[in-house]
């Protein structure tokens, strides 16, 4: 009993430990994108002494902030739909039909997840230059999708495979056809590993730099993740650290905002993607 109760103690001073060391740098900038540059480096650990919201319109505007924002949620909205668009119907095809090729398109795409996204870079910028999408948006969304697919495969082939077959011939019989059987039916009883797979997709698209900083060499086609690495050279240059910090402060609500929404539906596609696992 003592043994566990330690244990519990144990855990416990972990579990804070490690709360603090995630929370603690998220405040710091916050309080930082509130400051001035003195204010900074003379009270590096105070609270500011009057905020300054002058600090989030620099970095909208002044450091194009706006700009790389929405080229942000353009890239990942269009490509999380089509992601998840295409992603679905092969899941369901592969886990409700049996037909030729079944296990070989299954395979293949269990492939795709074993091979460094690193390891395509050579050969996908090649491809995107020969079809003229090399450093735009396109190529972006292309590549996203290309990457994503294999594990939203994966992952919701498992959700299909375990639905009861007769809500499809009762649909059927009904007069629907495939294609509303797939829309009106499977789409809602899969619902939670379809929400859990988009968020972490939506992450995964959110968040992606190198790509991005290999094929995208104009400005105002950046996203959040390549525009904020300039903002740290644009700091150096001009002081303007609070600016640099709103900046940072900007690019991290739509991820809250996004877990916050969906957090509870996350954990619950997890717990059942892995009971039926």
């Amino acid at each position: 009993m003592i043994l566990s109760k330690a244990s519990w103690i144990i855990v416990q001073v972990f579990l804070w430990l490690f709360f603090i060391t995630v929370v603690f740098p998220m405040v710091w900038t916050l309080l930082t994108s509130f400051k001035t540059s003195a204010e900074l480096f003379n009270r590096p650990w105070g609270l500011p002494a009057t905020p300054r919201w002058d600090n989030y319109a620099r970095a909208w505007a002044k450091m194009k902030v706006g700009t790389y924002l929405f080229n942000s949620v353009f890239v990942s909205a269009v490509s999380l739909f089509c992601i998840m668009a295409l992603g679905s119907m092969i899941a369901y095809a592969l886990a409700r039909y049996d037909f030729p090729g079944n296990r070989v398109i299954y395979f293949t795409f269990i492939a795709g997840m074993m091979i460094p996204g690193w390891l395509g870079y050579i050969p996908a910028w090649f491809l995107h230059r020969s079809i003229g999408t090399l450093g735009t948006h396109a190529g972006l969304i292309i590549q996203y999708t290309a990457v994503s697919l294999p594990f939203t495969v994966f992952f919701l082939q498992a959700f299909f495979k375990t639905l009861p077959k007769e809500l499809e011939e009762s649909a059927i019989i009904d007069g629907a056809s495939l294609f509303m059987v797939f829309w009106k039916v499977m789409l809602p009883l899969a619902k939670s590993g379809i929400l859990t797979i988009a968020v972490f997709n939506f992450l995964g698209v959110w968040n992606e730099f190198m790509w991005a900083l290999i094929t995208i060499s104009k400005d105002n086609l950046k996203t959040l993740p390549l525009g904020m690495s300039n903002l740290l050279e644009v700091g150096y240059y001009q002081t303007d650290w609070g600016a640099m910090f709103a900046g940072f402060i900007i690019m991290l609500v739509p991820t809250f905002i996004v877990y916050a929404i969906f957090q509870n539906r996350l954990t619950e596609g997890i717990t059942v993607g892995a009971l039926k696992g």
